[in-house]
């Protein structure tokens, strides 16, 4: 079950909703959505609910045991964490030792639970701000049960802070039309994202990223740029649809994206790109490493760390801590060199505020991140190079216009679709950088804003990419 699954609309979400509305308690109103939590995360596979439930119980029991002893939750923390290693490293590390030392054993089959990336961390970062004294611990275990289960975030996030959640679980929400206007508003954004954009571009992405050797350096340029905007659709929407979710029963969960593309260098895009697990890893893990408190030298270093292992958290493979890798060198050459180029500018007479100047960086750092994207989205780092050097070689711009592009599943009326459906989300991103966002809309009258919910759900309705027997695309982060 997924949020675009007609199993959540139809019969999960209703049901939910209105045993939650019947409760006239904070302690009710938590039961019901726990164990709706439960029943949604069992949706994906059943047997791994154990292990939901057994690292919930860990860290709840860590943050009751670590008052007398600090240590205990640490303890805790690395038992979640171990959790996280067995079931998601044990092939990747194996499967490295196997290749290195050309030794042949079979290796296990160890399937990834969905979304154990992300209450892992949620639960850590309980843990680790109990450590902090940045917390008291939570001793109603359905409170807690919830903060990590809690079902609009458990599969993908954004990863949550126990101080700034748990505060919201303890109080008892009141039903709100104003909450239920946003609800619809931001959840139907993020279908358009999920349903009209980025289920569309996975027909050609999902194909040429496996035969990627069959075609010319401009479609696989191409066909770059096109996951570069799936995976951003995909994602984006799903936490679009993630926080309206948790804003119908009350939650107020932060952006996890801030119009990431019209970054003008690489730290800014951590900025903007999935906000919370930026947060996490710097606040958790950048920080303790000293952060850019011991020099310039250590500051690089704990950079490159950070990004090394966010390549490790989004997947098991060396691909994904090349990805890292290079978003780690992006931003340590960004420091290097920012008093040359700003040297250079100088001499050269250039107003970095001038439009034309923004234009030009958020070209260069789009440009930057789409080539990183390959190496995320290919199966494994040979491939992902095999990739690059077709893409580079033998260009060929002529197949762009000979009808290549139409011959993976998206026809000409699949393109005019996507280029509008694009074109919206570069107006919408323009409008939210200048400071039009939902507060604008909701602002306006009722059948105003009636009819803007109206005109999306049939857009999505009529130009959705629903797939083989109408069953949506599985989200690109439940993976991880």
């Amino acid at each position: 079950m997924s949020f675009v699954n007609l199993q959540f609309w139809a019969l999960f979400l209703p049901l939910c909703f209105l045993a939650y509305a019947l409760m006239r308690s904070a302690g009710g109103q938590n039961a019901v959505l726990l164990l709706a939590s439960l029943v949604f995360y069992a949706s994906y596979d059943i047997k791994y609910l154990l292990l939901l439930i057994g690292c919930t119980a860990v860290s709840y029991l860590g943050g009751l045991l670590g008052k007398r002893q600090r240590r205990i939750y640490i303890a805790a923390a690395v038992l979640n964490l171990m959790v996280l290693l067995v079931f998601k490293y044990t092939d990747f590390a194996l499967g490295s030792i196997q290749s290195l030392t050309g030794l042949n054993f079979s290796l296990p089959e160890i399937l990834l639970p969905v979304g154990l990336s992300f209450y892992v961390f949620q639960s850590c970062s309980y843990l680790f701000d109990l450590y902090n004294g940045k917390l008291e611990a939570e001793e109603n275990p359905i409170n807690y049960g919830l903060f990590v289960c809690f079902f609009p975030t458990v599969v993908s996030g954004p990863i949550q802070k126990g101080r700034e959640l748990l505060p919201q679980i303890r109080e008892k929400r009141q039903l709100r039309y104003e909450d239920f206007s946003f609800f619809m508003l931001c959840f139907l954004w993020g279908a358009f994202l999920k349903l009209v954009i980025a289920d569309r571009l996975a027909l050609m992405t999902d194909r040429l990223f496996q035969e990627y050797y069959d075609y010319t350096g401009a479609v696989l340029m191409v066909n770059s740029l096109a996951y570069t905007f799936q995976i951003y659709a995909d994602f984006a929407g799903y936490s679009y649809m993630a926080i309206a979710v948790s804003r119908l029963f009350g939650f107020r969960l932060k952006d996890n994206f801030r119009q990431p593309y019209l970054a003008t260098d690489i730290q800014d895009f951590w900025r903007r790109w999935h906000i919370s697990l930026t947060s996490w890893f710097t606040e958790y893990l950048y920080f303790p490493l000293g952060g850019n408190r011991r020099g310039r030298t250590r500051r690089y270093v704990n950079i490159f760390i950070v990004f090394l292992v966010s390549g490790l958290w989004h997947g098991a493979a060396w691909s994904f801590v090349l990805w890292g890798g290079l978003h780690g060198f992006y931003q340590i050459a960004g420091h290097i060199t920012r008093p040359w180029r700003s040297a250079l500018y100088d001499r050269l007479g250039i107003d970095r505020f001038r439009a034309a100047f923004r234009l030009g960086q958020r070209f260069i750092t789009f440009s930057l991140v789409s080539f990183a994207w390959i190496f995320f989205r290919s199966e494994n780092l040979s491939k992902a190079l095999v990739y690059c050097r077709n893409m580079l070689r033998g260009l060929a711009p002529w197949a762009l216009f000979d009808g290549s592009l139409t011959a993976f599943g998206i026809s000409s009326l699949d393109w005019a679709i996507l280029l509008f459906a694009l074109g919206l989300l570069g107006l919408v991103s323009v409008l939210r950088e200048k400071g039009f966002d939902s507060g604008c809309i909701l602002k306006q009258s009722m059948a105003a804003r009636a009819l803007l919910c109206w005109a999306m759900f049939i857009v999505i309705l009529v130009f959705g990419a629903y797939g083989g027997e109408y069953s949506a695309s599985a989200f690109i982060y439940a993976g991880f």
